[in-house]
């Protein structure tokens, strides 16, 4: 169900392809196959509290897992999941000894990767203090201060390994979603959004408008003055077309010299200003020596029976209509009467 807010509008991909996203349903598998061979194994020598316990964690962490990986919202709260890992460490070492404080390693790793760094870092802390606390009463001073400092090393460790691997993830995420020479977005983030204008135009009500947008001539301004140039007329068009339109709506680079700005909870009435804003906007700019640049735009609103595919097609035709008629003008697809018209400066 798509939601009402245009926040859903901010840059997004799935969340089961996000760094942590991707790693909590294949800890899960691990997980599940070294921790149940734990719990029946405690089950079996008497430690049923234990061996319950283990069991509980395991399922808990699968069915996380396995709400996250059908993108549905997660049943029960990180901080349970993290509140029952410790629980484990603690009852295994004040039952079973010093031989389980082992496992107190693996269990800090699976927190810092499983959960956001807020939670890791608190839950973390809270685990140093319940291992260190009985390695102090069972040890002494120097063994509870080594251990203390080796945990210590490892988490942070862990954080830093984190943190750089976020970043990564950030620049990959960004750099996949984007045009890399004007920066705008590109078609596979285009189709994101179409499918979830759609969604809220069915839902909701919203309606939403694309506007197709072609560089008049590009190819003589190549042609006449290189391929450098031209790129640079591209770099400074999407520039302006930013400056221009609303921060929820969103620009698109879809070919060449051709974009697509998409205007989330807008009618056609509205979308028809803002495309005659730009062409007006851009004709008066100076994005080339001695030369007028131009544009012709494409108009076509949301409807309930639309595809992805029959709305940008739409667009197009009123966009080709415009160049047809003479460029430097916009034409708009009326979906009502199926035909397309000139919209008036």
């Amino acid at each position: 169900m798509p939601v009402k807010s245009n926040s859903q509008y901010s840059l997004r991909l799935n969340t089961y392809f996000d760094g942590k996203g991707r790693v909590f349903p294949l800890l899960s598998l691990i997980i599940l196959a070294v921790f149940t061979p734990l719990a029946i194994k405690n089950l079996i020598i008497g430690e049923y509290a234990l061996g319950a316990l283990i069991m509980i964690f395991v399922c808990a962490f699968i069915a996380d897992a396995n709400a996250l990986i059908k993108g549905r919202a997660l049943p029960i709260h990180e901080h349970i999941i993290a509140t029952l890992a410790i629980s484990c460490i603690a009852l295994s070492l004040f039952t079973l000894g010093a031989g389980t404080i082992f496992w107190v390693f693996p269990v800090s790793i699976i927190i810092s990767f499983a959960f956001p760094l807020a939670t890791s870092i608190l839950f973390n802390c809270a685990l140093l203090l319940t291992a260190t606390t009985y390695v102090f009463l069972n040890y002494d001073m120097a063994d509870a201060l080594r251990f203390f400092f080796a945990y210590l090393l490892t988490a942070c460790s862990v954080h830093l390994l984190l943190k750089h691997i976020d970043a990564l993830h950030t620049l990959l995420k960004e750099e996949s979603s984007k045009d890399a020479l004007t920066g705008a977005l590109n078609r596979r983030q285009l189709n994101l959004f179409l499918k979830d204008a759609l969604a809220n135009k069915v839902h909701y009500h919203y309606d939403s408008t694309l506007i197709m947008i072609d560089v008049d001539h590009f190819k003589q301004i190549n042609d006449v003055y290189g391929h450098a140039k031209g790129d640079e007329v591209l770099v400074n068009l999407v520039s302006d077309i930013r400056e221009q339109i609303r921060e929820t709506d969103l620009l698109f680079r879809v070919g060449g010299e051709e974009f697509v700005v998409l205007l989330p909870n807008t009618d056609l009435k509205t979308a028809q200003k803002v495309a005659q804003k730009l062409r007006a906007n851009i004709k008066s700019l100076a994005l080339l020596d001695n030369k007028t640049i131009t544009v012709s735009l494409g108009l076509c609103a949301s409807a309930d029976d639309l595809t992805q595919t029959k709305w940008m097609n739409c667009a197009d035709k009123a966009l080709y209509a415009a160049k047809q008629r003479g460029r430097d003008r916009v034409c708009q697809y009326n979906l009502h009467h199926n035909r397309i018209e000139d919209v008036a400066a």
